[in-house]
């Protein structure tokens, strides 16, 4: 793993183009291919860090974002302003991001947690694209700040009882903390909540997705919000005595939670608007699979976090590509754009029924096991499920159609066509995601 992080700090303190950067990239993710062996429980563990499945997939899956994030930005005329700090901010987000999925020692993780914030931050706040951008990333700061230290705190008392902090040694025990369980089961869940985010805390999501450059949209769709699914699958066989007091609720909170997102989804004008709060439904199954405790249930987890991380980044890619010719984000205006781009509207249908779970996305074999799951549980929770499946397939066929079809406005003028690097970039999104689904065991070995 330290051949992997000297080349990623080699990248920060060399000046080096983008192109150079995304070569480097994909020599990465080729090497990373190679490297872990299939069904391997845990990979070269050095002092304080290791690899296992679940830290590998996401680590794959944010060095294949941070490449797409690179190439979608090259028609950011801000941002190419400013490449070199661009591409400096980008690597200290990768290297930390891959840092936080590969540490094992808990006070780290903790402040790798919290780190991973500040460079997504700089990147609304030095290529946002309007005035507001400063109270998006307060919101974001000050949500997941103030609910994560609480957590700290927990994290300090676990390892003062064991005398370690290192996740391997230490286990959570009702024994450990007999006074007021149910109050720490909460604050250790709800710092990984705001990170999801869960319903009523995520206000912040919506802001930071409408103020953030594509790039910041991106990474924050497809890594950012799987920190807190990551924290929650690493804790929870360590603290599954606490989880077990609050799974009930946690559970009811989250499915109600993501049916009325779903609901809200249906009023959005705003096109990113809509994807950041499907995301919130999405990520509500997530937490609910989670806490059924079931081998199902936690594949199902790490199913939907690896095929919305592409998805609804993808999603992000396209709807920037049209705002940058159109210069709109609203789905009043931005309508019939089949008889602009007719090519590039399969572009759009393939990522949009992706988003509702069509055959072959990785996302249906997510959401499968994950109803499968959740309804072995509890029967009472079918309703929910149904509900949230056709909800998912009404906001994303309502996308679709709002801007594709319909008479377009008379403002639109003539813009350029579609690039070779637009298209390439949107199917870089689509081909991982429908083909992990004919052999999902792939996700351990190559992204």
């Amino acid at each position: 793993m330290m051949k992997f992080m000297l080349v990623i700090f080699f990248i920060l303190i060399t000046p080096i183009s983008f192109f150079s950067t995304l070569s480097l990239l994909l020599l990465l993710i080729t090497m990373l291919s190679f490297y872990f062996p299939y069904l391997q429980e845990f990979s070269h563990v050095y002092q304080m860090f290791a690899w296992d499945t679940l830290s590998f997939s996401l680590i794959s899956l944010t060095f294949w974002i941070v490449m797409l994030m690179l190439l979608a930005s090259l028609s950011n005329t801000n941002i190419m302003k400013f490449k070199s700090s661009f591409i400096l901010i980008s690597m200290c987000l990768l290297f930390i991001l891959v840092l936080t999925f590969s540490v094992t020692n808990l006070i780290l993780f903790y402040i790798l947690f919290e780190t991973s914030l500040v460079p997504i931050f700089m990147i609304i706040l030095g290529w946002g694209n309007q005035p507001e951008r400063l109270q998006a990333g307060t919101y974001m700061l000050l949500y997941t700040v103030f609910l994560s230290l609480p957590m700290l705190i927990i994290f300090l008392l676990w390892s003062n009882t064991y005398y370690s902090t290192s996740i391997f040694l230490l286990n959570f025990s009702f024994i450990s903390f007999s006074l007021l369980p149910n109050i720490m089961a909460y604050f250790l869940i709800l710092a990984f909540s705001v990170k999801l985010p869960i319903y009523m805390l995520h206000l912040w999501l919506p802001k930071a997705h409408v103020e953030a450059p594509v790039a910041g949209s991106m990474i924050l769709a497809a890594i950012l919000l799987k920190l807190g699914g990551y924290g929650i699958l690493r804790i929870s066989n360590k603290a599954h005595y606490l989880y077990y007091l609050i799974s009930s609720p946690m559970i009811s909170w989250s499915l109600m939670g993501g049916l009325m997102i779903s609901l809200l989804c249906l009023f959005q004008s705003d096109i990113k608007s809509l994807i950041a709060l499907s995301s919130v439904a999405h990520m509500s199954l997530v937490i609910s699979s989670i806490l059924t405790f079931s081998n199902w249930g936690i594949n199902s987890a790490l199913f939907i976090m690896i095929g919305h991380g592409f998805c609804s980044s993808g999603l992000f890619c396209v709807a920037n590509i049209n705002y940058e010719r159109l210069n709109s984000r609203s789905m009043y205006l931005l309508k019939g754009y089949v008889m602009f781009t007719p090519t590039f509207s399969i572009m759009w249908f393939l990522l949009c029924t992706s988003n509702m779970a069509t055959p072959p996305s990785l996302n249906l074999l997510g959401e499968m096991t994950s109803i499968m799951s959740i309804y072995s549980w509890s029967h009472f929770f079918m309703f929910h499920m149904m509900m949230m499946v056709f909800m998912s397939a009404t906001y994303s066929l309502f996308l679709f159609s709002q801007t594709q079809y319909s008479k377009p406005s008379s403002n639109i003028k003539p813009f350029l066509p579609i690039s070779l690097r637009e298209w390439l970039v949107s199917f870089l999104h689509w081909i991982p995601l429908n083909m992990f689904f004919l052999c999902p065991w792939l996700i351990q070995i190559i992204m």
